[in-house]
């Protein structure tokens, strides 16, 4: 009776660690084959980032242009720099607004997969969640507003001016040159400007900050650990 009982017991844990072990080898391939997935949407969002970085700094180069524009004809209504008629109408035909759209399609894939949660690099995860869902989202809301404020000065202000941008027969340069130096161009062209310079500027820049933060929890920290 012992034999048999005893025989029944190890014949039980036989089986009992067999499928325990089977159960922990399911667990290990899931959670290696998690890790890899997870390495590899990383990888993804970094090479994203660089993206951005790149895309963002060529976008904050051309509105830094687009500043020096603006300024230059704030200083000829301000009497600091010599009035001429067709250089005027250069620079106000060359004026634009360049707005920054960043890459999210990488990042939002490893969120909506839900491995992107279930990460232990709390840094890093942080501080990407707060690119994402903070500056990015704060950097195009800004964007829709200088967007709105660039139709209106276009609509508004440098319209005036189209027969000379286009090189029309008849233009009334003198009607334009007191429309030029008139309160409501100046005033249109300055609040364009503060836009540009005090907040999406600003914002610009927070945003390349942060992509640079990330970049660099990427380059001395994640990959030393892979």
């Amino acid at each position: 009776m012992n034999k048999v009982f005893k025989r029944g017991s190890i014949e039980f844990l036989a089986v009992f660690l067999g499928i325990a072990l089977s159960l922990w080898v399911d667990d290990y391939r899931e959670e290696r084959e998690l890790n890899n997935r997870l390495n590899d949407d990383f990888k993804k969002i970094y090479f994203e980032v660089q993206s951005n970085i790149r895309n963002i700094e060529n976008i904050i180069r051309k509105n830094k242009t687009f500043l020096e524009h603006e300024e230059r004809l704030l200083m000829i209504l301000n009497g600091d720099a010599k009035y001429n008629f067709n250089s005027v109408v250069s620079i106000i035909d060359s004026i634009r607004w360049p707005t920054f759209f960043g890459e999210t399609t990488a990042y939002s894939a490893s969120v909506s997969s839900g491995r992107f949660n279930t990460s232990e690099e709390d840094t890093l995860v942080r501080n990407i969640s707060l690119l994402y869902e903070h500056y990015f989202i704060r950097l195009s809301l800004n964007g829709d507003i200088l967007d709105k404020k660039a139709f209106e000065f276009n609509s508004k202000h440098s319209i005036n001016f189209n027969k000379a941008i286009f090189k029309q027969q008849k233009v009334d340069t003198l009607g334009l040159s007191k429309y030029f130096f008139s309160n409501d161009f100046h005033n249109g062209l300055l609040s364009a400007y503060e836009i540009r310079k005090d907040y999406y500027m600003k914002r610009l820049e927070d945003t390349r900050n942060q992509l640079y933060k990330v970049k660099l929890i990427y380059d001395n920290s994640y990959f030393n650990r892979l």
